[in-house]
């Protein structure tokens, strides 16, 4: 009997599969982790599921190595790969889980307030999370009483857009940096605000966080894409670190604003002070701590993609989760085999939910 893993991906992916365009998805990795685990992917948009309907239509890899569109029985394990967060979709979903189908990374974007917040509850990650509040002249105004330097950042989403700078020059001075089309503004003040800051911060989807002191390699001060993921075992692993460089003078380290992609070895070159393996371990370390303590408020986590800030004295910090990680820093610091595992690990994660359905 044929066992199919449900690869559930928006649109652009799925009008790009018959054209073998799948853009941050790489279905040849999904195929081959299948082989290993004797599954079937398929591949489809949340519109082609529907509760009280036993199929779907889903394209498959043929033996002729072809994708097709074809009829399959509905998938009773599904990893999300697209936004679900309509009320309407909310509801299908809950009609699909009623059915025994279950979804892993179900939810997949979170406010990123609720995140810090959720972590804030565990003691020993507290030194490792930078104050976040939510944006307002008050709020503004004490955290520029706190701290240097502080990031003014949308609450959901982002890759980049949005994301402002507020640094403290001296004792009355300061200077709010933020991207406009390709460019760096940098305005400067001392009393009066800026009208582009005080209209940032009166959208109430806005957060203010104490920036983290990054680490410089490269020529530009970086941040780290870790995937952390449940494994064929069903436990959380560390599949990849990954580093993201800004430009030279910028502080958006985004791949999609012009950030550069270089492994963990490669980047402590530029820091000899620090030990490899002593990093590697503390961001692990980490890493598995947030996944596990997220997991207790926000059920059906399996894979997450986190930005790890790093400190000039190796300490790591939690900068955001992401619960749909497009990947593509792995691929794009060449880091093939880390990139080929995280596509692998939610499929031997899949086969263990499989067996976990038919042994109970």
């Amino acid at each position: 009997m044929k066992k199919y893993i449900g690869i559930m991906v928006g649109t652009v992916v799925f009008n790009g599969i018959k054209k073998g365009k799948t853009y941050y998805e790489n279905l040849s990795f999904y195929e081959e982790a299948g082989e290993q685990y004797d599954l079937i992917p398929c591949y489809f948009r949340f519109k082609d599921i529907e509760p009280g309907v036993d199929t779907i239509m889903a394209y498959v890899l043929s033996e002729e190595g072809t994708y097709i569109l074809t009829p399959i029985p509905k998938p009773p394990i599904i990893h999300n790969r697209t936004f679900t967060g309509k009320v309407s979709a909310k509801k299908k979903m809950r009609k699909l889980k009623e059915e025994g189908i279950v979804f892993f990374n179900e939810k997949n974007r979170y406010k990123k307030i609720r995140i810090n917040n959720i972590l804030r509850m565990n003691k020993k990650l507290v030194p490792h999370i930078p104050e976040t509040v939510k944006a307002s002249k008050e709020n503004l105004q004490t955290m520029m009483d706190k701290y240097d330097e502080l990031i003014i950042k949308p609450n959901s989403g982002s890759l980049g857009l949005g994301i402002a700078k507020l640094s403290k020059l001296a004792d009355q001075e300061w200077e709010f940096s933020y991207r406009r089309q390709k460019e760096m503004v940098k305005e400067r003040f001392s009393t009066t605000w800026p009208f582009s800051l005080l209209k940032l911060i009166a959208n109430p989807r806005t957060i203010i966080q104490k920036r983290i002191p990054l680490a410089k390699s490269k020529g530009g001060v970086f941040d780290l894409r870790v995937s952390v993921q449940k494994n064929d075992l069903g436990e959380w692993q560390m599949t990849g670190v990954v580093g993201k460089v800004a430009k030279k003078d910028w502080y958006l380290t985004n791949v999609a604003r012009g950030g550069s992609c270089y492994s963990l070895p490669e980047l402590l070159q530029d820091l000899p002070h620090l030990n490899l393996d002593q990093v590697y371990e503390d961001i692990k370390r980490l890493s598995l701590n947030v996944a596990w303590q997220l997991e207790k408020e926000l059920p059906r986590m399996a894979d997450l993609g986190l930005d790890i800030g790093l400190t000039n004295e190796g300490v790591p910090m939690f900068i955001e989760c992401n619960g749909r990680d497009l990947r593509v820093t792995f691929r794009n610091a060449n880091m093939q085999e880390e990139w080929k595992q995280t596509h692998a690990t939610p499929i031997g994660y899949a086969a263990f939910l499989y067996e976990k359905q038919h042994s109970s």
